[in-house]
């Protein structure tokens, strides 16, 4: 660890760098507020103040459910490391369409936002193609965003649910209990299934990709008509969606 105590510059930036320092040394294990305040000399207090800002920044991923935060070193390498791991991402899309014939999408967090950075068309005669390459909705509106929105630390959850709770009836009439409800059905069934949200008689899939601190980063979702849409379809797609995955 680097030693920032006799450095000159602002006291408060000194701290800053401390708590960014201890978790950039800790790597994908993180640290809970205990070590981290063990460390640098800083108060729980003063870092629970620092983690906050830092978390808002994207400088430290937000903390998993036991309260552990990691550095995001995604962040420092920005959209270079978005870019290549939405390339790697793309052959697994293209493979996923051309086998079940629907579209599908590769989606991200952005905020209280989901955001599409690729897509890819099936063969199937009617594809839904309501959500475009830098389309942004609510986190939770749609498969991917749902996905991606029942994986987050509760407390994530209700900050974007609050955040979006005005917004949310122009997709098909949704309520912040409604999305509660289907984060609660995501969560017993492992992976999201959304009707009639963003385009009446279309339904979706879709399965998380999680870090190695089980935060996620992208959620790919499959999306057709209902009527192509049963159950054990559904699943089928899920399962197919995990393999494909399993193969980087």
């Amino acid at each position: 660890m680097k030693d920032f105590t006799d450095r000159s510059g602002p006291k408060t930036l000194r701290r800053g760098l401390q708590i960014i320092e201890v978790l950039r040394a800790a790597g994908d294990e993180g640290l809970k507020i205990t070590d981290i305040a063990a460390l640098t000399g800083i108060q729980r207090t003063t870092v629970y103040r620092f983690l906050d800002v830092l978390v808002d920044q994207c400088y430290v991923q937000p903390p998993t459910s036991d309260r552990v935060f990691i550095f995001n070193y995604a962040h420092f390498k920005g959209e270079l490391a978005i870019t290549y791991s939405v390339e790697r991402l793309k052959p697994v899309l293209a493979r996923i369409s051309a086998q079940t014939g629907d579209s599908s999408f590769l989606v991200r967090r952005e905020h209280d936002d989901s955001l599409c950075v690729h897509r890819e068309l099936g063969s199937y005669p009617v594809q839904v193609l309501s959500v475009t390459l830098g389309h942004r909705q609510p986190l939770g509106v749609g498969a991917a965003g749902l996905a991606l929105l029942a994986s987050l630390p509760n407390e994530d959850i209700q900050q974007i649910l609050g955040a979006n709770r005005a917004i949310l009836s122009k997709f098909g009439g949704m309520t912040c209990e409604q999305m509660e409800r289907l984060i609660k059905s995501t969560l017993e069934r492992g992976w999201s299934a959304v009707g009639n949200a963003v385009v009446p008689g279309v339904l979706g899939v879709g399965v998380p990709i999680l870090d190695r601190s089980r935060h996620p980063i992208f959620a790919i979702s499959v999306t057709s008509v209902i009527d192509r849409m049963p159950l054990k379809r559904q699943r089928s797609i899920v399962e197919l969606i995990k393999k494909e995955l399993s193969t980087i």
